[in-house]
């Protein structure tokens, strides 16, 4: 769980640093890692993206609320990916 978080691009290696233009947003919740590669929840400066096939396998959300759910929940909580 990080706020603010910076982002590299998997396959650039391109750093986004927080701030506005950041592809994940004000929070980032990870849930699933192989050791090299993360998916989680996170927020995004382009909400007209989110429901379509534009991530690296996350879940982007409004940043309002990725930070409400942030507030929720804490490291361990369980999370149950479902199609």
């Amino acid at each position: 769980m990080v706020r603010n978080p910076a982002w590299e691009h998997p396959w650039e290696g391109t750093i986004f640093p927080p701030g506005p233009d950041n592809p994940l947003g004000e929070r980032w919740i990870g849930f699933w890692s192989d050791g090299k590669n993360t998916i989680g929840f996170h927020g995004t400066p382009s909400e007209n993206t989110i429901g379509r096939a534009a991530s690296h396998g996350c879940v982007r959300m409004k940043n309002q609320d990725i930070k409400a759910l942030f507030d929720l929940v804490q490291m361990g909580t369980p999370v149950v990916v479902q199609p």
